[in-house]
């Protein structure tokens, strides 16, 4: 006789354990699919990281080129560099990229040898990437973790004074 598909007798114990055992089946397949999602992300943080880094490179390099001489060429190639740049992500953590593009707009938007159309196409890009939006980050400093024992001092020392 068969029972909702699963076949044989429906008082014999063997259906509850070929349940079962299909169910620690599956055990090996997700922790295949979690460890999967975790070598995933380690490897987009890996990557990430190193897009970052071959930014700030680019952009320290440019800036160097500007200020020596900020003239149109050097802005004209920052702008169609910044063209290819798909995202600028501002991060507290790591402001350098930051700073340093700022630094490079500050630079070609003060200079006299650079033209109009340059430095209009130039702001495009930055306002494209959000990079004059995260202005205002640009002179905080990096977020710090404060540590137990310097709270717990504090908590020490207000009991102490009362």
């Amino acid at each position: 006789m068969t029972v909702f598909g699963f076949g044989g007798d429906p008082f014999d114990n063997s259906m509850g354990d070929s349940f079962f055992s299909g169910l620690f089946s599956m055990f090996p397949i997700i922790f295949m699919v979690v460890f999967g999602l975790i070598i995933f992300m380690f490897v987009k943080t890996i990557f990430h990281h190193s897009k970052t880094s071959s930014t700030l490179k680019d952009l320290q390099q440019f800036a160097s080129q500007l200020a020596d001489d900020p003239n149109d060429d050097t802005a004209e190639r920052l702008a169609d560099y910044l063209r290819g740049v798909d995202s600028f992500s501002i991060e507290r953590t790591r402001m350098e990229p930051f700073r340093v593009a700022l630094g490079c707009y500050q630079l070609v938007m003060e200079s006299r040898s650079v033209r109009e159309e340059t430095k209009e196409r130039l702001d495009r890009q930055y306002k494209r990437l959000g990079i004059l939006d995260g202005e205002k980050f640009a002179d905080e400093a990096p977020p710090r973790r404060r540590s137990s024992s310097s709270h717990h001092d504090i908590h020490h020392n207000h009991h102490d004074h009362m």
